[in-house]
């Protein structure tokens, strides 16, 4: 199950007023799903993109900002790292880069150790995934890796639109993954200003390259060489920067089985991807699919009812789960009607 959401991006940072009560609350609306469902529920609402945003809500941050990805996995992760039955590595930046050590870190403390090194793979190939097979041009910025004592595990990461100043947020949730093609149709819900036609390698219409491009290797080594100087054609299409061809000629050396060895070769970045790709569209002789993601993502529907017309049960049942949720938290009435006001206006905005 893969999600993505787009957020204005927004500079600063949450007031430290603002953000420990953000910790203190979530803290308390998490415990109560735990103690009701179980942390595996927590974590699976964790990765639907409209629970995590009426949660932002709900604990008081802007609904239209990009900051309601990295502010509220950076209270969670503060309430929650202590409680035995959940842990959140990674975040923004800095932290994000240290996700590898968190995760081991986190393992340890719910008797995982064995899962670390698996849990490490997982995340390096999502932020892979998001970054260099689905759209175009952006960085990710914000990586976060969650997991419970059962071995279940959520991805939330954001990336930032090199052009453009606009933030998009990705989820995944363990139970929805392909383990047999990790990156085929990953998405489940895509939320977006974005319009855009792009070279989506996680479509199911380009299966045979992401297969192919173990065996594409070879040829793309030669056209680079240029041995192939009647292959012309392929060559203003593929990488040829240096970076690119120590990339290859690592992989080369790996010799992968398949694309998911491939995808975790240091320095194979979107470029070396893609060109990959359309080395392997030549060997197989098949044109490669280009699409707007949007149109096949929606977990709730459109409310144009494009790409079909919003689910309304299902987004009652959203709204009903948060209600409870805040009615079993230990609130003040003010505090109480003041969340609920924010999340109602949020969820009967985006269903209307």
């Amino acid at each position: 199950m893969h999600s993505a959401t787009v957020l204005p991006l927004h500079g600063g940072r949450a007031p430290k007023w603002l953000f420990g009560r953000m910790v203190k609350l979530s803290e308390r609306i998490s415990n109560v799903i735990m103690d009701e469902f179980g942390a595996d529920e927590l974590l699976r609402r964790l990765s639907d993109k409209d629970w995590f945003q009426a949660l932002a809500c709900a604990i008081g941050y802007d609904w239209h900002s990009s900051g309601t990805t990295t502010v509220t996995i950076g209270a969670l992760k503060e309430a929650l790292n202590e409680s035995g039955e959940i842990f959140i590595a990674g975040g923004k930046g800095k932290a994000g880069n240290n996700t590898p050590e968190d995760i081991r870190e986190g393992a340890s403390r719910l008797s995982l150790s064995s899962r670390a090194e698996g849990f490490v793979e997982h995340s390096r190939l999502a932020a892979k995934i998001d970054s260099g097979m689905t759209y175009d041009n952006i960085g990710i910025y914000h990586h976060s890796f969650l997991f419970t004592r059962s071995g279940k595990w959520t991805v939330v990461q954001q990336a930032m639109q090199h052009e453009g100043s606009k933030a998009i947020r990705f989820q995944w949730f363990s139970d929805f993954v392909d383990e047999r093609d990790i990156a085929n149709e990953p998405h489940s819900g895509i939320e977006t200003e974005v319009r855009q036609q792009t070279l989506d390698l996680t479509s199911e219409p380009n299966s045979f390259a992401r297969k192919g491009m173990p065996d594409a290797l070879e040829e793309y080594s030669r056209v680079v060489a240029g041995g192939y100087p009647d292959r012309h054609d392929i060559i203003p299409r593929i990488d040829i920067s240096r970076r690119g061809i120590e990339a290859i000629r690592q992989a080369n050396e790996i010799d992968p089985k398949d694309y998911r060895e491939l995808l975790l070769v240091k320095g194979f970045g979107r470029s070396s991807i893609r060109s990959l790709a359309f080395v392997a569209s030549l060997i197989y002789g098949k044109e490669l699919a280009y699409r707007d993601p949007i149109t096949y993502a929606y977990n709730l529907g459109g409310k144009d009812g494009i790409p079909f017309p919003v689910n309304r049960k299902t987004y009652d049942s959203v709204i009903k789960g948060m209600d409870y949720i805040i009615d079993k938290a230990n609130l003040e009435q003010g505090d109480k009607y003041r969340i609920l006001k924010k999340l109602n206006a949020y969820l009967n905005y985006n269903v209307a």
